[in-house]
């Protein structure tokens, strides 16, 4: 393949980032500040999804030790619920960031 050939294929990522541009306009460049604040959202966001990974490990060793399926897929099911809670909130206040 020719070297003109080469610069005239695009990558999957070059055409999404196109139909995104399309769809929602032209993305903004972040400001150092605003990448700072996104960061420090992701790096609270680790912490907290950290946190809850520890405060769920006993409550899970517990239901294991009941043998209760039932009891098992709640514990499990509230774990997932807070994680995604901690994610939405993330994602949200990123969001907020990125259109200040």
């Amino acid at each position: 393949m020719t070297d003109a050939k080469k610069s005239d294929m695009k990558s999957a990522f070059d055409i999404a980032m196109e139909r995104l541009e399309k769809s929602e306009g032209k993305l903004a460049a972040l400001t150092d500040e605003q990448k700072r604040a996104i960061a420090d959202v992701e790096s609270k966001a680790k912490a907290r999804i950290a946190e809850i990974e520890i405060m769920f490990q006993p409550k899970r060793a517990a239901a294991l030790a009941t043998g209760d399926p039932s009891q098992i897929e709640e514990v499990e099911r509230q774990r997932r619920a807070d994680l995604d809670k901690v994610r939405r909130q993330a994602e949200d206040e990123k969001e907020r960031i990125r259109r200040a």
